[in-house]
Parts: structure tokens; sequence; C-alpha cells
């Protein structure tokens, strides 16, 4: 096992066509982890091991690969681009200790990266930035440093000077010491005279000036006019990547090999190790503490397979593990290292691992905490993922029976928590609610790759909600004698609803004696929230409102429970009623990349769909981008409209921004009981 300071837990982030996959092909090509470059377009590479990746040519699953480079074990995770798998972003940075970054010099800062970008901050994950493509024709770097200020507000710091060459191709030259990074990746045998080279000396200043800012050490030697020498910068540069008061970015191509070496150099050299994340406390570095990041079943005969991130102590085949969620024991079968599709058996793994587990049967979901006893000692980082916004109604080819295919229902769920399946609106129907169409799309072709099974599906659904317009609060007294007894039960329920902002989600407060209550009794409470908030007959499932509970009571007869699940759903009616449901529509924010003649019958086809367009700026080689406001229910078909508009010339990405009122006669639904 490699000692926790000597590893780096790195995810890959970008937007869908930065260049994701090619940089993890180029990275284990370096790091001589496979001997032969893999192609995106030629469906090859070693991350993307899915059929529907090879043949759409984008990322649909984090893909895990453990590689060295200069005695330090990297565990590499290739995330998607697509908003649509974002949940495969989500749970991948949950386990990370940095992350890389890319962007296309051609396109800057795009909606995925800014989405992907909030993600890492939320974990408080350390960042280098990768300007890729930068041998392409149109490529702007000093714009898209400018991007990640102004987009993203950090504070990016180049580490190196892109230099043009008499050929016209691109050295890099190292703003820490000069040295000249040829186009091959090589370096060359020369350095540069900042002062012959005004750009680069400006470039060299600004990041000495940054990090006497971070830095006390640097900040003492600048006051002195004094310059240290490149490794106590380097020093002060990991401390403050580490702190992230600043993110450092640097610059190449991975499909020419350009500052890949010096990509790795970074990586080492500036992202946390585990052991600089999580430092174990006394005693606990004995304790097994771990998370949960992944479950799939790809139907081999090792059965379910589980992805882990160790944060303490040491896994082993000859212990049982507690399930901290489940509070209860199992006993792994094998353990493994992970090299995308393929798992090499271990026999232990230890702090700052990523493995992977199998023989756990059921016994493990994403974000389950495993450790030692019941008591593990760091808490580790919760994992939200977003409500489904759109749904359709599907149904398996003729002679597959109910139970088998929900079960293959199932499973796609329990690897995708922003995946849902229930019962549709006919018998032999399900409903199926994703992130997207092409999610679901995805889906569906995976049950037909993986398990043989044809589907029809009805067009998309949008996933409405309810939220409520103004607070309320009510006191409800049930009673009801009960079938063929004398004995009456009663329930005393208080509670109140007051409306949140947008995005908030479901509170639910229960007062501070509830404590005391008999356990049966508030889990009956839960349950009758439960069964309202969702029921489809109340209108669309409610959200960004704070239930509280204020008071309960009851008499100390039979049924206690039932007479609280009951009241609580009728005292929640009469609250909603009171509060006034106010119907709310996903909008979407979407970005459209164009040629610049068709741009205008873009816009006006935006203009058309009830679109707020918030910018247009022009992109290199003729492009355009659009950006837009947009709900979601006249987005729907929208990848084959835009084909037609553009003659296949533009493409476009669109990510969840909020839920917005929407009148009752704007609510489009398209059929869902039309199978095609």
């Amino acid at each position: 096992m490699m000692p926790a300071d000597a590893i780096r837990n790195v995810g890959i982030i970008a937007h869908i066509d930065a260049g994701k996959t090619t940089l993890t092909e180029r990275i284990l090509h370096n790091t001589g982890t496979i001997r032969y470059m893999g192609d995106v377009q030629d469906g090859n590479t070693v991350t993307d091991s899915l059929p529907q990746e090879r043949q759409r040519g984008i990322s649909i699953i984090s893909a895990a690969v453990t590689c060295t480079w200069s005695q330090t074990q990297i565990n590499v995770i290739d995330t998607p681009g697509h908003i649509d798998f974002t949940a495969e972003v989500e749970r991948t940075l949950s386990v990370m200790d940095g992350a890389i970054a890319v962007f296309c010099a051609l396109r800057g800062v795009q909606a995925q990266s800014e989405t992907v970008w909030r993600q890492a901050r939320r974990h408080a994950i350390p960042i280098i930035a990768f300007i890729n493509k930068l041998d392409r024709p149109g490529a702007d770097h000093r714009r898209t440093v400018r991007q990640l200020k102004e987009k993203l507000l950090v504070n990016a710091v180049p580490l190196q000077f892109p230099l043009e060459q008499d050929d016209g191709s691109i050295s890099l030259v190292d703003l820490l010491t000069g040295d000249v990074i040829r186009n091959d990746g090589q370096p060359a045998e020369q350095k540069l005279d900042f002062t012959a080279n005004p750009d680069a000396l400006a470039a060299h200043s600004y990041l000495i000036e940054c990090l006497a800012e971070s830095d006390d050490i640097i900040l003492n030697a600048y006051l002195e006019n004094t310059i240290p020498p490149p490794e106590t910068l380097r020093a002060a540069l990991r401390r403050a990547v580490i702190r992230r008061n600043l993110v450092p970015v640097l610059f190449g191509s991975a499909l020419r090999n350009v500052g890949m070496q010096q990509l790795l150099d970074a990586v080492c050299d500036y992202l946390p190790s585990p052991a600089d994340r999580y430092p174990a406390s006394d005693g606990a570095a004995e304790e097994l503490n771990a998370t949960v990041f992944k479950v799939i079943d790809q139907g081999g005969p090792e059965g379910p397979i589980a992805y882990l991130r160790i944060y303490t102590g040491t896994l082993t085949l000859d212990r049982q593990i507690w399930n901290v969620q489940r509070q209860e024991h199992f006993t792994p079968t094998q353990l493994y290292r992970v090299y995308a599709e393929m798992f090499e058996p271990i026999s232990s793994a230890g702090p700052g691992d990523i493995v992977a587990v199998s023989g756990i049967g059921t016994a493990l979901v994403t974000g389950d905490t495993l450790a030692t006893g019941p008591h593990p000692a760091i808490t580790n980082n919760i994992m939200d993922f977003p409500e489904p916004v759109v749904s359709m109604v599907v149904e398996p080819a003729a002679g597959v029976p109910a139970a088998s295919f929900d079960a293959v229902l199932q499973k796609f769920c329990r690897e995708d928590p922003t995946l849902k399946a229930k019962p549709g609106p006919l018998p032999g129907q399900w409903t199926l609610a994703g992130m997207g169409e092409l999610h679901l799309d995805v889906v569906r072709d995976r049950i037909k790759t993986d398990f043989g099974i044809d589907t029809r599906a009805g067009n998309g659904k949008v996933e409405y909600r309810d939220t409520i317009a103004a607070p309320a609060a009510v006191t409800y007294h049930f009673t009801k004698q009960l079938t063929n007894q004398e004995h009456i039960i009663t329930a005393d329920i208080e509670l109140d609803v007051t409306p949140l902002h947008n995005g908030a989600g479901l509170e639910v407060v229960f007062p501070p004696d509830s404590a005391n209550w008999p356990e049966d009794q508030r889990e009956a409470i839960a349950a009758g929230i439960r069964d309202f908030i969702n029921a489809e007959a109340e209108g669309f499932p409610l959200t960004d409102m704070r239930i509280r509970i204020v008071a309960a009571k009851h008499d100390a007869g039979k049924a206690a429970a039932l007479a609280f699940l009951t009241a609580t759903r009728l005292a929640l009616a009469d609250a909603i009623a009171k509060a006034r449901r106010v119907k709310m529509e996903p909008v979407m924010r979407l970005e459209v990349s164009t040629p610049q003649d068709h741009l205008g019958s873009v816009i006006a086809d935006l203009s058309a769909r009830q679109a707020r367009i918030t910018e247009v700026d022009s992109l290199a080689l003729g492009a355009a981008r659009i950006t837009a406001l947009v709900p979601l229910a006249e987005l729907l078909g929208y990848a084959s409209a835009i084909r037609t508009l553009s003659s296949g010339r533009a493409d476009f990405v669109a990510e969840p921004a909020a839920y917005e009122p929407v009148p009752q006669d704007h609510i489009k639904q398209a059929p869902t009981t039309d199978l095609g």
C-alpha cells in the first residue's frame, strides 16, 4: 500500500467535448499504464467502456483508473461532461481530494464548466485549470483565462506562458523557472530571458505578486526585491492551492501531448494528498472509515460492485465491515484495484485508496459510510442529488415478465440516484424519470444491450412541482371508532407551513421535545408527511417549503400510529389549502453554439419558445454562443429542432436553473400512454 501522502485522488471535470477523455488517455499513456493511445472518435478509449459511450462519443459513467507518476499513485476519475449525467460528477467529487478542470481554448468557459465548478466548490476541492486544444486554429488562451476570473470568480494564475514559434507552433514557458517546453511536450535546452519578452515578464511578475499576497515567505522576499528559488515558489504555490487561495492555470494539447508531463508534475506538486485533506486524529488511524460513492451491476459473476473511498484504517477481506446507515455488518468477498473496466484483485487497501469490492449483494448503496464500528472518526461528505425533471412511460416488449422488467429498472436506479422508476398509468407500464431526454434514452439503450429487452416509450413529460404562496397554520383533531370495536382513537396535531426560497427543497422540523415521543408516533407523522407530499391526487410534489410540527398528542389507547398518520395527512391538506398551491416548472439554462449565419434563425426560434436571452457572444472561427433561460416544456425535442435550424452545425447543452411559477394554461404535457 502507498502511504497516504504519496496518493492523489483527482477528478477530471469539464464541459462536454472539452477533451476530458483524451486528456485521461494521454495521462495513462504518459504514466505507462497503457501502451497505445485510444481515440474518442474510434471508440477505443480506456475510460469510455460502455457501448453507448463509444457510439455517442461522450462519457456517461465515471471511470476510475490508477496510475503512477514520480513515485506518486494517482487515482484518476474521468467524469461525464453532459448535464444529464450530473450525478456521476457529484458522487465523484464527493470523494476526491483535488480536480483538473479542463477548458477548451476555442470556446472558453461554457455552461457545464460553470456547473461542475460549482459542484467542486461545494465540496471545497482544490483545482488545477488546464486550457486544452491550444494547437487548434482560433484558440485564445488569454480570453479563456479572463473568463475564468470573470465567470467563475476565481484567482486564476497562469504557471506557463504560451509562446508562438516562427513555424506557427506553440511552446510553453515555465513561469517559475523560465524553462521552455517544446510543442512536442519535451523541455527545450534554452531558458527564456523574461526581460526580452514584456508579455512573459508581466505574466511572471503577476505569478510572484499573487504568491506574495498569499504567502508570508514570498511576501518578505518580494518586499526585499528578491525572487526566491523555484523550490520555494513551488512550496508556496502548493500551500496556496491547498488553501484554495488561487487556481493554477496550465496550457497544452492533450491530443498532441503538449503540456501533459507538466500537468502531471503539477498534480503531484500542488494538489493535496489524502493526508493533507483528512489528517487522522489520535487513535483514529486504526479505525476503518470509507464511503461508497458508486454501485454498479453489469451482470457479471461477481454481482454488484461497490466503489469505495477509504479515509482511515485498512480494509481487508478477513474482517467484517459495519454499514453505519443500515446498522448492520457485511463481509465482502473480493477487493480490487480499478483500471476502468478491468479489476485487479488485491488483498488490502489503506487510507486514501480508491478501490472496489464485490460480494455485496444488496448490502450497499451510494452514500453509505463503512466503518469498523458504529461511530466513525470522520464524518463523510453527504451526497446531494437533484430531483428528476423529465419522465416518460415505458413498457417492455411482449413476453417479458413484469417482475423481471421491474428488477432491471431497480438495478439501474440503484446505480444512478437521479433515476427514478415507479408503476405507470396502465398495467404493464412504468414511469421512468431522469435528468433529461438523453439520460432516459441511454437507460433504454442499456436495457437493450445489457439485458436484451426491447422497450417502447412515450414522449417526454415535464416533472412539475408545487410550492405555497403564503404561510399557514392549523390545529387538527382526528377521531375515529375502530371497526367492530368500541375503542375510539384520537390524535391532535398542530403544524404550520412556510414558503422557502427557490431551490431550498423540503424542510421538516420537529419540536425539541419530540425526542421524548414514542418512536412509532414520530415515524407515523413523518410517513404522513411523505404520503401527502408525493400524493399525485393532490397535485404535483411539493417543494421549497418548511413543514414545522408544533405539537402532537393522542389518547393512550390502540392504533396511535394510524391516528397520527391520518391526522398528519389531513392537517397538511388544510394547511396547504390555506397557503395556496402554486404550480412551478423547471426552467433550464440553455447554451447554444452555432455558426454566425444561423444566429438569427436560432434566436427567433428561442423567442418563440418563451426564452429569455441573457447573453450572445462571439467565438472563434465564425461561431456564436447564445445563453438563455427557457422553460423545459419548450425544449422537449429541441435536439431535432436545432439540427434542422442549423443544418446540423449547431450544438447545445441545457442544465436546470430553477423552478418558476407557471400559469395553469401554459402547462404542457406530452401524451404518456401513446408508446412508440
